[in-house]
């Protein structure tokens, strides 16, 4: 009798190989990940970001240092608002503006700044300007009118022109 060959082994080519570890696969996007976040990083603060601080640093330099420049109004005499309309206000007003540019402007827009404000002053009553706090929101509500005129007139940002409002005499009788 003949003898068999030997089957040879039979490969089975469906078989997937073993598997590797995906551990250095993390560790090499890990390692890009932080590499481009630090890149990143310092390219932000490498280029000149400024915060809320630097901006604000910036626009103060910005700003002439020069001594400040006032707009003095005529005198301000008006009735309070009360109901004998006995009482009156007299105030002195004088606006201090960035340059001597924003104070020919307010120069120019007198007459209509002067109207708004004697409304305004003549709406108050003595309860309204007896405190400091009632003072501090007329001047407020000074600066804001004089800004809105400005603004009106030259459809551009007012604020930067018109800086404060000093009472230079404050009377009620």
């Amino acid at each position: 009798m003949a003898k068999a060959a030997p089957i040879a082994a039979v490969s089975n080519t469906d078989e997937a190989p073993p598997k590797k570890s995906k551990k250095k696969l993390i560790i090499i996007l890990v390692a890009v990940l932080v590499l481009a976040m630090g890149g990143a990083g310092a390219a932000f603060f490498l280029l000149g970001h400024k915060g809320e601080e630097g901006k604000a640093a910036e626009h103060k330099a910005k700003e002439p240092a020069g001594p400040p420049v006032f707009v003095v109004m005529d005198p301000f005499v008006v009735n309070l608002a009360e109901p004998d309309n006995s009482r009156y206000l007299q105030v002195g007003i004088t606006y201090e503006v960035k340059d001597a540019a924003a104070a020919e402007e307010m120069k120019q827009l007198t007459p209509i700044i002067r109207s708004r404000i004697l409304m305004v002053l003549s709406s108050k009553n003595v309860a309204d300007l007896s405190h400091i706090e009632g003072k501090q929101k007329l001047m407020d509500e000074l600066v804001d009118l004089a800004r809105v005129t400005l603004k009106e007139r030259e459809d551009k940002d007012a604020s930067k022109g018109i800086r404060d409002v000093h009472f230079s005499s404050f009377v009620i009788q």
